[in-house]
């Protein structure tokens, strides 16, 4: 192959596919804030109401919940973070070099179609919330059926748009201002709730831990069931929250974010999403899920995310609802066009955030985007496969004496040997929902399995055992070299100034932590007036927050 043709074929891979560059990846804070912010969502009060609903008492939830959120860590850990910090690649940029261009477009579409109807979900949501505050009427029909709505939805998703439009800097500030909130205001929640609760049911005082577990276990995760629905255990419940982000772990989506990580054990700061976003806000959002039914007079399964926060927190309840939105919806739009890169090679991320971004932002007009979820989970069951298939090429196949990238050096549009192990795994899902054959919640782990066992085994009889031809493997390796050469010329040089550097200023996020003090301070001193008192404390925690990430040094 000629220096030409290696330059033409290096410099048809679109930028997004390119190995990220070591000048542009970036330190622990920023995941902490994305991972923070992402995973304590607008649905995190559906969910935690939910958990009451499932019969499941305090100490099984809490056992559950500790079981399922670790093995989720452990993923980010030990699959997805390893993965993206070893080749520098998102799961689309993977694909192409692991499955093929073809394969790669197939499931590109299907992901992208997938994050817009996830963010429109949560842009619905967070617009749903706060129509109470605008007099807007409820929309039941599967179409919007007030302009009102609308013209609230596209503001909402304007946010999100503008935010995702900046890339991966700008979804990591954006959430590292609002997560901090966020949790403060899940705490905050849960401790206005205690005495609000114990007055409407007639418990009485809490005394110490003891006397808040018989609390929680009387009022909020009872055992009891609604008629006619199944009692779930605690292992229903680890199940449910290891696979709750299974596309982003297990299905090594989350290497877009992990491929900037410095260190592979950045993985690690999963446990922040999780156990903060997946344990803590959960158990938090039961608690008010509870307290909001007994004040309001009607059942939980009634009471959408705006009825649950606004009754217990007020606007800033509201609020919350809407941030929790905005920073779900914010990372999935910049999936969303990372995938899309591969049909539009020639676009910037940043135009194509603008193009997502309009599509979800019509989208969240329809409410029918929230009773999408079955839809949702069937995909997030088939989809993960391909974390399967691709974390068996990169570290089983070399260990086994198969080539890494085989696909790649024979030049095929398409990896027949993953083509048939990701419709093997989702015939096997699709059977298995049909017959009933166990709870959904525990599908995903042999439908894992499975797709991996069937790829590796395929991938032998297709050939990847063999030996590649020097010639082929120098050519192959030189474009490959040479996409990465034009990743790291593709960074500007750091812009020079003659004025003075730019002075930290610590003070505005020593000033933005005391605001959040203040505010879990005064739910617990002063709970029947935390709903005026928090407006202020928050809106200066924003003021001082934002000061403190414009100044914030990489």
């Amino acid at each position: 192959m000629t220096r030409e043709e290696i330059e033409l074929r290096a410099a048809q891979i679109p930028a997004e596919e390119r190995p990220v560059p070591q000048s542009r990846l970036s330190g622990l804070g920023d995941f902490l804030g994305i991972y923070g912010g992402e995973h304590i969502a607008a649905t995190e009060f559906v969910i935690g109401a939910l958990l009451v609903t499932w019969g499941v008492r305090a100490k099984e939830l809490l056992l559950g919940l500790v079981v399922g959120n670790l093995l989720a860590t452990c993923m980010y850990a030990f699959c997805t973070a390893p993965i993206a910090v070893d080749t520098r690649l998102s799961l689309f940029a993977y694909l192409r070099k692991a499955t093929g261009p073809w394969f790669q477009r197939a499931y590109n579409a299907a992901w992208g179609v997938t994050s817009i109807f996830y963010a429109a979900a949560m842009t619905a949501i967070a617009s749903t919330s706060v129509k109470e505050v605008f007099g807007l009427p409820v929309q039941l029909e599967w179409y919007p059926t007030s302009a009102g709505s609308v013209v609230l939805t596209l503001a909402l998703a304007a946010v999100t748009v503008f935010v995702a439009a900046y890339g991966f800097k700008g979804v990591a500030r954006f959430s590292s201002i609002c997560a901090p909130w966020m949790i403060v205001m899940f705490f905050c929640g849960a401790a206005v709730s205690l005495p609000a609760l114990c007055s409407a049911t007639g418990f009485g005082e809490v005394d110490g831990v003891g006397g808040l577990m018989r609390l929680i276990e009387s009022h909020v995760f009872t055992g009891n069931v609604p008629e006619g629905q199944p009692h779930l255990t605690w292992i229903h419940v680890a199940a449910f929250a290891w696979m709750c982000n299974l596309a982003y772990h297990a299905g090594l989506n989350d290497m877009s974010i992990f491929r900037y990580a410095k260190r592979r054990c950045y993985g690690w700061v999963g446990i922040y999403g999780m156990f903060i976003g997946h344990f803590f806000a959960w158990t938090c959002a039961g608690i008010m899920g509870a307290t909001a039914a007994a004040l309001i007079g009607k059942d939980l399964t009634q009471l959408d995310s705006g009825a649950v926060a606004g009754t217990v927190l007020g606007w800033m309840g509201l609020l919350a609802v809407v941030a929790a939105g905005w920073t779900t919806a914010t990372p999935n739009i910049y999936r969303a066009a990372l995938s899309f890169a591969t049909f539009a090679p020639k676009a910037s991320l940043r135009k194509l955030s603008f193009a997502v971004g309009a599509v979800i932002a019509v989208c969240a007009c329809f409410p029918a985007m929230m009773r999408i979820d079955k839809l949702v989970n069937a995909v997030v069951l088939v989809l993960p496969s391909v974390g399967a298939i691709c974390l068996v090429e990169h570290w089983l196949f070399p260990r086994i004496g198969f080539v890494r990238y085989w696909n790649l050096y024979r030049g095929r549009k398409v990896n027949p040997a993953a083509l048939a192990a990701w419709l093997v795994s989702a015939v096997f899902v699709a059977v298995a929902l049909k017959c009933g054959w166990m709870h959904p919640f525990f599908l995903f782990l042999p439908t894992f399995l499975l797709a991996g066992a069937a790829y590796a085994v395929f991938a032998g009889l297709c050939g990847a055992g063999k030996p590649i031809p020097d010639a082929v493997r120098r050519d192959v390796d030189a474009v490959e070299a040479r996409i990465a050469e034009l990743a790291e010329q593709a960074v500007p040089p750091p812009a020079r100034s003659a004025s003075a550097p730019v002075r930290r200023l610590p003070v505005f996020g020593v000033l933005a932590a005391v605001m959040l003090a203040l505010l879990a301070l005064l739910s617990i001193v002063a709970p029947q007036s935390f709903k005026g008192a928090s407006i202020a404390c928050t809106a200066l925690y924003f003021a001082f927050a934002s000061v403190a990430a414009a100044f914030r040094r990489d």
